[in-house]
């Protein structure tokens, strides 16, 4: 199923750090910048849609060969309505990642996952480092084909041009 990322098509989603003003870091499409947390584990991204929301995946950019003992190892994904009914839906771990790290949420719940709130929690690094360093996030959402999409051609002329060769 294709997808589609929230970020580009949908609402933009407020973001909530430890530290605050890094939430560009993780959208700026530039896999040399990266957020850094502060403070002790477990740490936490808090993404919040102004409306509900549909979710399908959850990616991230992580880079073991720069980052080494600053990269992710487990990562937990919450979700829910406000941060007070946040329900564990995936847990994952990584192994030395460098590159887009997608986290499935349909798998475990057939079909994806309609949410206010979304939270990444990272558990613990890679060679038991204490702070970490995420370079990009991206929701994506399921594609929905649009209404006109489903209008069917019945003349010859509009058929033949309804496609490109």
């Amino acid at each position: 199923m294709a997808a589609t990322t929230l970020s580009e098509t949908g609402p933009a989603a407020a973001l909530h750090f430890e530290i605050p003003g890094c939430s560009e870091l993780l959208r700026d499409n530039d896999p040399t910048t990266f957020w850094q947390s502060d403070g002790t584990q477990p740490h936490s991204i808090t993404l919040q849609f102004p409306q509900l929301t549909e979710v399908q995946t959850v990616a991230l950019y992580l880079d073991y060969q720069q980052d080494e003992s600053y990269t992710p190892k487990d990562l937990s994904i919450y979700a829910g309505h406000t941060t007070a009914d946040l329900q564990k839906v995936l847990a994952y771990e990584t192994e030395e990642p460098t590159g887009w790290v997608q986290l499935d949420l349909t798998e475990a719940h057939q079909g994806p996952l309609s949410l206010f709130t979304l939270r990444i929690m990272i558990c613990s690094n890679h060679q038991f480092g204490k702070d970490c360093h995420v370079r990009q996030v991206k929701v994506f959402a399921p594609h929905r084909p649009l209404a006109l999409d489903q209008l069917r051609y019945t003349s010859l002329e509009f058929k033949m041009a309804s496609q490109i060769r």
